[in-house]
């Protein structure tokens, strides 16, 4: 029997009584995993549904809208399943078009997990029985920011069909006076979608300019104090008060993220200005 996988060459066995088995966890994952998934009843998308998942587990997980599964996924060992789907349920909130009741989950424990990219497995499979599923996994949901000098890309799929929702309250904005540069800091770590703030510059690599982490700031938000008068006031609200107190930048608004530069620029692709 010829056994081998890309790390071991293949073996030949010719000693008597004795040959060699190794169990395909690739396959029974492609043939069981997609079935296995199917007759697991999704919950709704809730803060107490996701905090009682067991902590630390980790496996493949999928979001469905309106009972449509429209995203596959995986978590690891740094990022269990309360961790992603908090995020996603906070996220998917903000964002226009789109109703936190009509989305819910599903979450599969895989024990052998660690060799295995479960999710690729899942998203082939899955569009094998049907094309029209997972839209989101090719559409930009959850991507990183492409960094400033790159708002001319056109927005992701995602961002386009449900771009945020500037005009929704935030919890994480509360009233009281405040140095600008740590407002900035509290509220970019906790938005539930990408701010982007300009920082100082500390010098040059090449012809590239290189700026500061986002907790240094820029010069103009250190020196400038400014007063939130109450709680939860909406992104539109916020950054009517920030550029009001910041003379000579701009906000735009773009279907995915928000940004904030000392400038006076016209994007293609943005939603809204705040001057």
């Amino acid at each position: 029997m010829q056994l081998g996988n890309k790390h071991t060459p293949p073996v030949v066995c010719s000693i008597p009584g004795y040959d060699e088995f190794e169990l395909n966890i690739e396959n029974v994952l492609r043939a069981q995993l997609p079935n296995f998934l199917h007759n697991v009843n999704a919950a709704p998308l809730i803060y107490s549904n996701v905090q009682s998942l067991p902590a630390g587990a980790k496996g493949a997980y999928m979001l469905l809208h309106c009972g449509v599964p429209m995203y596959a996924g995986k978590t690891d060992s740094r990022h269990g399943f309360r961790d992603r789907l908090t995020r996603h349920w906070y996220t998917l909130q903000h964002r226009q078009r789109l109703r936190i009741e009509d989305i819910s989950f599903k979450a599969i424990r895989v024990m052998v997990f660690s060799n295995f990219d479960v999710e690729t497995i899942l998203i082939e499979e899955m569009r094998h029985q049907d094309p029209a599923y997972l839209r989101w996994n090719d559409s930009g949901f959850g991507s990183n920011d492409p960094g400033h000098n790159r708002e001319g890309q056109e927005p992701a799929e995602f961002d386009m069909q449900y771009p945020i929702d500037i005009d929704k309250p935030l919890d994480v904005i509360h009233a009281d006076t405040y140095n600008m540069r740590d407002l900035l800091v509290d509220v970019k770590e906790k938005l539930p979608y990408l701010l982007r703030y300009e920082t100082d510059e500390t010098g040059r690599r090449g012809n590239k300019v290189t700026y500061a982490r986002h907790t240094v700031g820029h010069a103009d938000q250190r020196a400038t104090t400014v007063n939130i008068p109450r709680n939860a006031l909406t992104m539109r609200e916020f950054l009517t008060i920030v550029v009001g107190a910041l003379p000579g930048w701009q906000s735009t608004v773009f279907p995915g993220r928000v940004i904030l530069y000392r400038e006076n620029q016209n994007y293609q692709f943005a939603i809204e200005y705040f001057r």
